[in-house]
């Protein structure tokens, strides 16, 4: 009786178990259009995430300025540094806000936030508004202000554009 299984045999070319060139080029071809794929709802998600610190950035300016308002009476003014209605500011100078009654930072924000980058959407830039920025305008008696910014793509009930916050809320 013969106790040699197949298994025992030498093998030879043929009974080679492995891949195929073209069985590894479908492999990596796949993984390649997975990754792809990957990277951009990945790229998204960071535009989005962006869109969604400038919101709650916003948000932050606005509640200090509230805070400021209900402490002084009014919000803070036309000085050297933040211009009156028309002119604005840019609040990601480092002057913004500084000769306020009481200073703003860090009694009512620690710091101003600056815009996340790269611009996302039309908020290209950084100078003007409309662009990658927060722009501060007050009324020279201190009645209101506005806090104009862009998002690049719609969060929440928000659409893509330039948006403003003002005491009746972010718009």
């Amino acid at each position: 009786m013969n106790t040699k299984s197949k298994f025992d045999q030498p093998l030879s070319k043929k009974n080679c178990a492995g891949f195929t060139l073209i069985e590894l080029l479908v492999v990596i071809a796949i993984i390649g259009i997975l990754a792809g794929i990957i990277m951009v709802s990945l790229n998204n998600a960071r535009a989005k995430a962006r869109d969604a610190k400038r919101v709650g950035d916003v948000r932050q300016m606005a509640t200090a300025m509230e805070q400021y308002h209900i402490h002084n009476g009014f919000y803070p003014t036309g000085t050297a540094s933040v211009a009156s209605v028309g002119t604005g500011v840019l609040l990601s100078d480092p002057a913004a806000m500084d000769q306020a009654v009481e200073p703003v930072v860090p009694n009512y924000i620690p710091t101003i936030p600056e815009a996340p980058s790269p611009a996302d959407g039309d908020c290209l830039g950084d100078a003007g508004r409309g662009n990658n920025n927060y722009w501060y305008d007050s009324a020279d008696d201190g009645s209101t202000y506005t806090i104009t910014y862009c998002i690049g793509k719609e969060v929440g009930e928000l659409p893509a554009g330039v948006h403003s916050a003002t005491p009746n809320g972010i718009q």
